[in-house]
């Protein structure tokens, strides 16, 4: 079972929720959640096709954490989240410029929803993790680009 270190304390701290509303995902669009405030994905797995405009929908269901997501070369979720941690919490825990990241959302509080809308890369499998430090032993999954 993953233990959560948060780093965020006192007046910074994003405030509690203690129900998340549903959200309207678009047709056509990808939908993808925290498993409530386990520190999971509610999927492991995202396909789009090469190429093509795709808006993720991604909503931080937790009513305690902060996450986000982010797409990555395959192979990298987790030196990109270690430079994360490095880059700190005014980079949203995401490392700034740098090549391996391919789309990201902000730091999202407990409850909030945000569209990432982005050119699918070439196909090949990638990946998707939350960057929050120590969430990326645990909040990852595949991302495939189809030809």
């Amino acid at each position: 079972e993953a233990t959560e270190l948060n780093l965020v304390a006192g007046a910074d701290a994003p405030a509690a929720v203690e129900t998340v509303p549903p959200v309207n995902v678009p047709a056509g669009a990808l939908a993808i959640q925290t498993d409530g405030d386990a520190l999971t994905f509610d999927k492991a797995d995202l396909e789009a096709e090469a190429g093509a405009q795709v808006t993720v929908v991604f909503q931080n269901t937790s009513t305690i954490n902060q996450h986000n997501w982010v797409l990555v070369q395959n192979g990298t979720k987790d030196a990109v989240a270690t430079d994360g941690t490095a880059a700190g919490p005014g980079a949203a825990w995401i490392p700034q410029g740098d090549d391996r990241v391919l789309a990201k959302s902000g730091l999202l509080d407990p409850g909030a929803t945000e569209e990432i809308k982005f050119t699918v890369p070439a196909a090949g499998t990638y990946q998707f993790v939350c960057t929050f430090p120590g969430h990326n032993f645990t909040m990852f999954g595949e991302f495939v680009a189809t030809s």
